[in-house]
């Protein structure tokens, strides 16, 4: 079994071969805003299910479901991915964002940390870093630092 540390290495790897013209400090896997919970509510309803998730899609910018998403001294990039065994696959550049006056705080529910990154223009995107179990629990942590978010307890 991997640690944290060896697949943030290499999803960190494989995202900087995306991003040759600047330096990648930090990488998450994120999902839409409220995404654990629209899952948990397609068990019960299509309707609750379907109206969750249009909601989470909207506070996310449209991003696909899970993205990797990297930090780099400049700029906030998203690229939609597809798990590979123990790495990723990159499917293409979902979204990217400046740094420059972007605010990052988080507020930690019974399923995910909601990230939610405010430009000074107004602009928001949310985006869930999922719980998980063991070790993985704080896989994003890293990204959530380097972009000067306070970890939540």
């Amino acid at each position: 079994m991997q640690s944290v540390e060896q697949y943030v290495e290499k999803y960190l790897a494989v995202v900087q071969e995306a991003v040759p013209e600047e330096q990648v400090l930090a990488v998450a896997v994120l999902s839409r805003a409220g995404s654990m919970g629209a899952a948990m509510a397609a068990q019960v309803s299509g309707a609750a299910y379907l109206g969750m998730s249009k909601r989470g899609k909207a506070a996310s910018g449209g991003l696909p479901m899970n993205v990797v998403v990297a930090a780099t001294p400049s700029r906030v990039i998203a690229f939609d991915f597809r798990p590979k065994m123990t790495s990723i696959k990159l499917k293409g550049r979902a979204a990217e964002w400046p740094r420059e006056g972007l605010q990052v705080t988080a507020e930690r529910n019974k399923l995910a940390t909601r990230l939610t990154f405010a430009w000074p223009n107004g602009a928001t995107v949310q985006l869930d870093s999922n719980r998980s179990i063991g070790q993985y629990n704080r896989m994003n942590d890293a990204f959530m630092t380097t972009l000067g978010c306070p970890l939540p307890d």
